[in-house]
């Protein structure tokens, strides 16, 4: 039956049903097809972390490839190349020397992310309606001129951490209606330069997911703290590159606007580590059972804001389809290729043992920076490389090799004219996305670049 008359004839039973219902929380956005097939797949991705059924897993991961061939028609022109390139890669390997059932384990391990996308689409936007998420954004926008990018860098860090692109949204309240070309473009870059590099630390992204697929025996309790001080390292030498004149008074006004989520913020992240920690779950899994769980407190707490909250989350998951097709051709490539023996053999006098880690660790980085400056997204050269990487004997040390794919991810996704992050900066402050990535953010990747391989290479022989 289509679609669409399913759609009528379901509102017409509720109806009926219910002749004085009006304005219904299950509204048609409810009953659209992407929304239904993504949450049915989001719940069995949830179910799988408690039960091992692989007929579970096949039947999810079906649901999953629908969704993404479904909505691949509307997905964006990058997308579709990047898409089909990694389809082409895939169908070559898979006929020359891979095994065909290794596309389908990539598929599954893609599951994880179907179930984190659509939860923290629904933390997004719980956090937009609480009250000291807006008390923090009226305190920003309150800040005088001289200290507004520093408190939209930070602001953009701090939000960056549950919020990801979702942060735009709320530091672009800073900048006036009425403000010059040039004074909207700075304030974009900063919010880039803040929201970035939150993923060094924060588990609340995509990257960080994508790290702790493959190095998943770095534990929650190593990494977020390491990567809290690399994002504090960052955020230094931002001030430090772009603050005129700097002034310690703008750094603590920016904070201080920053007081009333402060709580919140350490709330949700001290429970998705105690969870990661004390049970099975992995940090997807944490933050799977974790976040729909606080999310749920803030409704009971806030009924008024149930409603909203679930209308916003299922029409951000019918815009999903870019995200999950970019995630699936990414890790399905990595599993085909890292699976694929004769690719391991070619691979592994390169990876293995052959090069010293502040190598690999540089390599880690530049293989999602550079690429991204010319439009490829680093999900797909930062998946692809650390499934090929981890598939062999490298040598460094996890924890090092995880906070670079973070840091690569980052800078990439800051410079990408192909990242959302760019995309929706570009559209929260009006600015041309193209004028955001080409932009003075580029020697800040470059330098961040050169400080953390030191860094990182510091770490590996020191508990190595």
């Amino acid at each position: 039956m289509p679609i669409f008359p399913l759609r009528r004839r379901l509102l017409a039973i509720l109806t009926a049903t219910f002749p004085s219902w009006r304005n219904p929380i299950l509204s048609q956005s409810f009953l659209d097809w992407r929304v239904l097939l993504l949450t049915s797949v989001w719940a069995g991705s949830v179910a799988g972390l408690f039960f091992s059924i692989p007929m579970l897993d096949h039947i999810v991961a079906g649901g999953l490839l629908l969704f993404v061939l479904g909505t691949l028609p509307q997905a964006r022109l990058e997308t579709k190349v990047l898409v089909g390139i990694g389809s082409t890669v895939t169908l070559i390997l898979i006929f020359t020397i891979a095994d065909p059932v290794a596309a389908w384990r990539g598929l599954e391990r893609t599951l994880i992310f179907a179930g984190l996308l659509p939860t923290l689409k629904m933390t997004r936007e719980v956090a937009r309606l609480m009250p000291s998420v807006r008390k923090s954004q009226d305190r920003l926008a309150a800040l005088p001129d001289s200290a507004a990018d520093v408190g939209i860098t930070i602001g953009a860090t701090v939000f960056g951490a549950v919020l990801n692109t979702g942060s735009f949204a709320l530091v672009s309240a800073v900048v006036p209606a009425d403000a010059s070309d040039d004074r909207r473009r700075s304030a974009a870059c900063a919010s880039m330069r803040g929201m970035s590099i939150a993923v060094l630390w924060s588990p609340f992204f995509v990257g960080f997911a994508v790290a702790g697929t493959y190095l998943p025996m770095v534990q929650l309790w190593e990494i977020i703290p390491f990567g809290f001080l690399c994002v504090c390292l960052a955020i230094s030498i931002a001030l430090a590159m772009f603050a005129r004149p700097f002034s310690f008074g703008a750094v603590g006004a920016a904070l201080a606007s920053l007081q009333p989520i402060a709580s919140r913020l350490g709330i949700a992240a001290g429970m998705v580590v105690l969870v990661g920690t004390f049970t099975h779950l992995s940090t997807l899994g944490s933050i799977l059972v974790v976040m729909p769980l606080l999310c749920l407190i803030q409704c009971v707490r806030r009924p008024d804001a149930l409603r909203p909250v679930l209308e916003k989350t299922a029409e951000g998951i019918k815009g999903l389809g870019d995200d999950l097709a970019l995630v699936a051709i990414a890790i399905v490539v990595g599993t085909v290729a890292g699976e694929a023996d004769s690719v391991i053999v070619h691979v592994a006098p390169l990876l293995e043992g052959g090069l010293p880690a502040p190598v690999l660790l540089a390599m880690m980085i530049g293989i999602q920076l550079v690429p991204a400056i010319i439009g490829i997204h680093p999900i797909i050269t930062g998946t692809i490389f650390l499934a090929a990487l981890t598939s062999l004997d490298h040598g460094v040390l996890p924890l090092a090799l995880y906070e670079a794919m973070l840091v690569g991810w980052g800078l990439g996704a800051m410079v990408s004219i192909a990242s959302l992050s760019v995309v929706t900066a570009g559209s929260m402050f009006g600015v041309p996305p193209a004028r955001i990535a080409i932009s003075r953010n580029l020697a800040y990747v470059i330098v961040i670049w050169a400080v953390m391989i030191p860094i990182l290479s510091i770490l590996h022989y020191a508990l190595i």
